[in-house]
């Protein structure tokens, strides 16, 4: 009851000279014990934190609590209960509405029953003579059936003996059960009023009350109260008020007015005739309102004055493409540096909206996972994790939000998408382990960090490993940040035949969505009409071109994209960027060979395999295998979606990373990811074959031994060292077509992705062997005759060198190479530093040159030259 009820009602008890308490217990004092007290079995009844009466008893059976106090002749009871299962004649409660004595089981009065077998269970009134029950009264069918049954129960008795009862579900308007006259026994002080629990052992918690009150039924004599005022969109208002309205004027539209906005469209009473529904001619925008109000009556006819009642409205938007990030990633936490280890990604609203997070979805290829409810402000970061690390993550960072299902994050690296409800992708990540420049960050402990968000379009090269101590700065802007814009061009980076007539490229970063669907932006040589360009859905670095005419197979094309294709930052793509495609074949054994092998990589390095396509044919890396039979088998599926075009080195490694770490001129695009078979330091086997169905073709099988690298070499020396085919046409097992790789003055001892530095050559012998373009040089910086070139020619592979300067007096003043090993040809510079790494001095100098042949021959060559200072 309100207050003004309350009032009146004190009023009326010091009117009377009733001296007697009045029932009434919301619990809000935490106990039972007191004003009122229960009694009864306290010991299995709580007070819990939500603040209401619970029953929480140890095992099945029955309980109860009674309180005495003044019933009214006239009353009216009201009381909150929920129970948490569907009620059964096993499970079941009795409410002493009035009862004459504490003991229910022998009191007379009335009660109340929710229970019995069935699904129709309904609202049952009965009268007690000394512990005798009979059925006075029942309410409709299955009005208390459901699971779980939780309503607000209103129970009046007039002076005269009349008996109603109504219910109310939550937010729903009360409906009547019953209606029944019974006078046998009246109501006066010191009754009782109690709650009987009927319980099986499953159920022994399920039963709650509150808010217990037992009134005289005055008359009302006040006007309805504003209660609260909830937006229920942009453009409707939610207007509560504390008793059922008369319609007449709830529903006027001049009753209510919102500054600023004026009075509503319309006015809807609701089903419960206490809330109104207010439609607005124009939209809310964010932030604070007043709802002002008059004239609003009761159904008795009582109308209030003005009234106002303050809402906020928060304009929840659609996000689109790039108006939400993926900011960063922390894949691998373990072990940790400074943060817990916990996997977690970062999300920033970089829109001017207020995005509800429920509306988007997050997926790491799998099915997309429902983010958790709140809103993403503009600026806004929010850290998502799995439920079990929010704690710790919590304590480290702000903005923590536990994902019921989080997806596991690959330490290598995979594609994470976030999307809207109805699949409209927001932003990609396709992260990789080698984004961490570092090797000790690729170990783990320390996040990706998007560099530039205001660039969404780019790809890797915005993505660096968090620069600051405790390793990640989740919740917060990314360490990382710069806000460099974007003035690289996209590159084309592949293109790959769907069909005849059907070309998928890719792009390093994301386009233009209109420049990337112009098909004059593509150009096919030989020519071949472009009919239409499709930038893919969800990855803007892809585009699927349609062909007016079929490829043909055994031609090899050349795609070049026009200035005209734009990135996302407006900038046109480079001319020279150009991919060559065909239509795959089925190959043929020795179509393609195995042209360098490098199976004892230095210490930390990785171990690859090099291909040499010796075709003109055209071949698709996806049913490829590369195995190793030496003593079992061991197979490793190449499964990649590439082209290997005549004429190619394609590397194969697990580390690509390394390999163009540790050799120079490495060409990136011809290094393929993916795994190989156990390769033994010292022999094994090497297999390449491809296989589609039945089809099985073995291209080239080697069998390596580590005594076929350079007899130059001891074994330790061999570590690094890559064995290198001299002749692409000549026998794959044969110990005379392999040798050790070159590697000049401490350089990489391997060639992957170029022709290899000991491939076979012919070459006359003698003074030719080793030239000078000049026999001079001026080592002053001034950018003239500053170094000295010598080019050498050897007649076959596998030659070591040892090159020496001497001065005039016969004393070495420079070695320029040690005993190593060499191409077939080369080129050796000198820039006239001594050993020392002085300026030499002028005069005339003598370059000695030895090459050892690994039969035992030697060749030996001296060229003067003189050492000049130019005026």
């Amino acid at each position: 009851m309100d207050t003004i009820k309350h009032l009146l009602f004190f009023y009326f008890l010091l009117f009377s000279g009733l001296l007697n308490a009045q029932i009434a217990d919301d619990f809000s004092d935490g106990n039972f014990t007191q004003n009122p007290t229960w009694m009864g079995d306290s010991a299995n009844f709580i007070v819990n934190s939500a603040g209401m009466l619970q029953l929480l008893a140890p095992t099945g059976g029955s309980s109860q609590l009674v309180v005495q106090g003044h019933i009214p002749d006239s009353a009216v009871w009201m009381l909150d209960l929920r129970l948490a299962f569907a009620p059964s004649a096993s499970n079941f409660l009795r409410i002493y509405l009035l009862a004459d004595q504490a003991d229910l089981a022998t009191a007379g009065g009335y009660l109340l029953e929710i229970g019995e077998n069935g699904s129709l269970d309904a609202l049952r009134f009965f009268r007690q003579d000394a512990g005798a029950r009979s059925l006075v009264a029942v309410g409709p069918s299955g009005a208390v059936a459901g699971e779980p049954v939780d309503i607000r129960l209103r129970v009046r008795r007039s002076a005269t003996g009349d008996w109603t009862a109504e219910i109310a579900a939550p937010g729903e308007s009360f409906k009547g059960q019953f209606s029944v006259r019974d006078t046998a026994y009246l109501p006066g002080t010191d009754h009782f009023f109690g709650l009987q629990c009927v319980y099986t052992a499953t159920r022994t918690d399920k039963f709650f009350f509150d808010n217990l009150t037992i009134l005289p039924d005055l008359p009302d004599a006040q006007p309805p109260v504003l209660q609260q005022v909830v937006a229920a969109d942009s453009q409707a208002l939610r207007v509560q008020f504390d008793e059922a309205l008369a319609p007449g004027v709830a529903t006027m539209r001049a009753n209510y007015h919102i500054p600023g906005f004026g009075a509503p469209d319309s006015a809807v009473l609701q089903a419960d005739q206490r809330t109104v529904l207010l439609e607005l001619a124009s939209p809310l925008s964010t932030g604070n309102y007043l709802l002002e109000c008059t004239g609003i009556a009761d159904t008795s006819g009582n109308t209030g004055g003005l009234q106002t009642a303050a809402f906020s409205y928060t304009r929840m938007e659609t996000p689109g493409e790039f108006d939400v990030l993926i900011n960063e990633i922390m894949a691998d936490p373990s072990p940790a540096v400074s943060l817990p280890e916990v996997e977690w990604l970062e999300l920033y609203n970089r829109s001017g909206k207020i995005i509800q997070m429920g509306d988007l979805r997050l997926s790491d290829g799998g099915t997309p996972l429902l983010l958790p409810e709140g809103l993403l402000y503009p600026g806004g970061y929010v850290v998502l994790c799995a439920p079990a690390g929010a704690a710790a993550l919590g304590a480290a960072a702000p903005n923590v939000a536990a994902m019921s299902s989080f997806p596991g994050l690959n330490n290598e690296g995979e594609q994470l998408v976030l999307s809207t409800a109805d699949g409209r992708v927001i932003d990609q990540v396709l992260y990789d382990l080698d984004w961490h420049a570092a090797a000790d960050k690729r170990l783990g402990g320390w996040s990706l960090e998007r560099i530039n968000p205001l660039a969404p379009c780019l790809g890797p090269s915005n993505w660096a490993s968090c620069p600051v101590l405790p390793g990640g700065t989740p919740g917060v802007q990314n360490a990382a940040f710069l806000d460099v814009p974007d003035i690289d061009p996209p590159r084309l980076l592949s293109a790959f035949p769907r069909d005849t007539q059907t070309l998928s490229l890719q792009f390093s970063e994301g386009l233009d969505v209109v420049a990337a669907a112009d098909p004059t932006a593509y150009r096919i040589e030989p020519f071949l009409a472009v009919l239409s360009a499709a930038p893919v859905p969800g990855n803007r670095a892809a585009v699927l071109l349609t062909l007016g005419e079929s490829m043909q197979r055994g031609q090899v094309y050349q795609v070049s994209v026009l200035p005209q294709l734009v990135d996302c930052g407006g900038n046109s793509a480079g001319a020279q960027d150009t991919v060559l495609i065909g239509m795959p074949e089925t190959p043929l054994a020795q179509d393609i060979v195995i042209n360098e092998v490098l199976f004892n990589p230095a210490t930390g390095g990785a171990r690859y395999l090099e291909c040499y396509n010796r075709s003109n044919r055209i071949f698709d890396w996806r049913n490829f295998f590369v195995a190793n039979f030496f003593e079992g088998t061991e197979v490793e599926q190449i499964g990649l979606q590439r082209l290997f075009l005549p004429g190619q080195y394609i590397v194969l490694t697990e580390n690509p990373a390394d390999i163009l770490r540790r050799y120079p001129d490495v060409r990136a695009d011809y290094l393929l990811q993916t795994n190989l078979p156990t390769l033994d330091d010292n022999e094994g086997n090497v297999t390449l074959y491809w296989s589609d169905g039945s089809q099985t073709v073995t291209l080239d099988s080697f069998q390596y031994r580590a005594d076929w690298h350079n007899p130059f070499l001891s074994s330790a020396d061999r570590e690094g060292v890559a064995l290198e085919r001299i002749r692409p046409d000549g026998p794959t097992n044969e110990v005379g077509n392999w040798t050790s790789a070159a590697g000049l003055v401490g350089g990489p001892a391997g060639t992957p992705t170029r022709p290899n530095s000991q491939l076979g050559s012919v070459s006359s012998v003698g003074e030719a062997i080793l030239v000078l373009l000049r026999d001079r040089l001026s080592p002053d910086g001034d950018g003239y005759e500053d170094f000295l070139e010598m080019r050498y020619r050897l007649p076959g592979p596998g030659f070591a060198a040892t090159v020496v300067v001497y001065d005039a007096a016969g004393t070495p003043v420079r070695r320029m190479v040690r005993q190593s090993l060499t191409g077939s040809e080369g080129v050796l510079r000198w820039d006239g530093e001594a050993e020392d790494g002085q300026r030499i001095r002028p005069g005339i100098y003598a370059i000695l040159a030895e090459f050892f042949e690994p039969g035992g021959r030697v060749y030996r060559v001296k060229r003067p030259v003189a050492v000049v200072t130019r005026f």
